[in-house]
């Protein structure tokens, strides 16, 4: 019996070392093909690079829009690159809007190796870039999808700017890890908090957030929880029947028309 209970312990204490030491493997889950802008929905979008503080340079896609319309910086979630959104990014050009697709640190062949420090640097860098590009501040929209609403929180709790958009956002890291490992303590462990529940009250600015009802990877009720702690003016729409990645496929584009139009 002794044996056993020695046995349970050291595969428990395997399993936690092994959390511990491959987290951001199981977190950010990066393309390793460049993306090309040939053949996606977005010809025309231009490879721009944006130079972070700690010295990256960093391929991204950059559409300029009309001259009096916003710029909307997208924050892709942990998986693939800014290749595979852009249908997202077609919807907002055909709409004149000016579009960055930011490309993370250690995604699509880019340098560096991605952490939550690191993305909130891709970000600052963004905002930078578009700032050179002629847009002020009041024309620039923060968009996160899923991972990237953490970026999103991040960057607008320390820089003012139009609005954000959150697409199927979360509390914070750790409190999604103690949902799915319940059994590890996470709160020990984890080196990336992205803890937006603690950082949203600190944000001034319009917010929209945007959930599907049957989001499985990040439930609807994280979006509603953050959603509470946000300041006015802010709109919760919850999609009835959206999962994960699929909202535009039920009509949020023009919603979220709507939300810019009305900053």
């Amino acid at each position: 019996m002794i044996k056993v209970f020695i046995l349970v312990i050291l595969v428990y204490l395997l399993l936690v070392a092994g959390l511990f030491v491959f987290q951001r493997n199981i977190l950010f889950v990066p393309g390793k093909v460049k993306p090309e802008t040939v053949g996606t929905l977005v010809p025309e979008m231009q490879e721009v690079f944006l130079h972070t503080s700690d010295g990256l340079s960093l391929t991204s896609w950059f559409y300029r829009g009309e001259p009096d319309k916003h710029i909307i910086i997208y924050f892709q979630g942990n998986a693939g690159t800014i290749r595979d959104r852009d249908y997202k990014a077609r919807f907002f050009m055909d709409r004149g809007y000016g579009v960055l697709l930011v490309g993370y640190r250690g995604y699509g062949k880019n340098p560096g190796k991605p952490s939550e420090w690191g993305l909130t640097l891709d970000g600052e860098a963004a905002i930078e870039f578009a700032k050179k590009e002629a847009f002020t501040t009041d024309r620039i929209i923060l968009y996160g999808e899923s991972l990237g609403t953490g970026v999103v929180v991040n960057l607008a709790s320390k820089t003012e700017v139009n609005s954000i958009i959150l697409e199927a956002p979360y509390t914070s890291i750790e409190h999604i890890a103690k949902h799915r490992y319940w059994f590890i303590p996470v709160r020990y462990l984890l080196k990336d908090r992205f803890d937006s529940i603690k950082k949203i009250g600190s944000i001034k600015i319009p917010g929209l957030v945007l959930h599907g009802d049957q989001d499985r990877v990040i439930s609807v009720s994280y979006g509603e929880e953050l959603f509470q702690h946000m300041n006015e003016p802010k709109q919760f729409i919850k999609v009835p029947g959206g999962r994960h990645s699929d909202l535009f496929d039920y009509g949020v584009g023009e919603e979220i028309i709507k939300f810019v139009e009305g900053m």
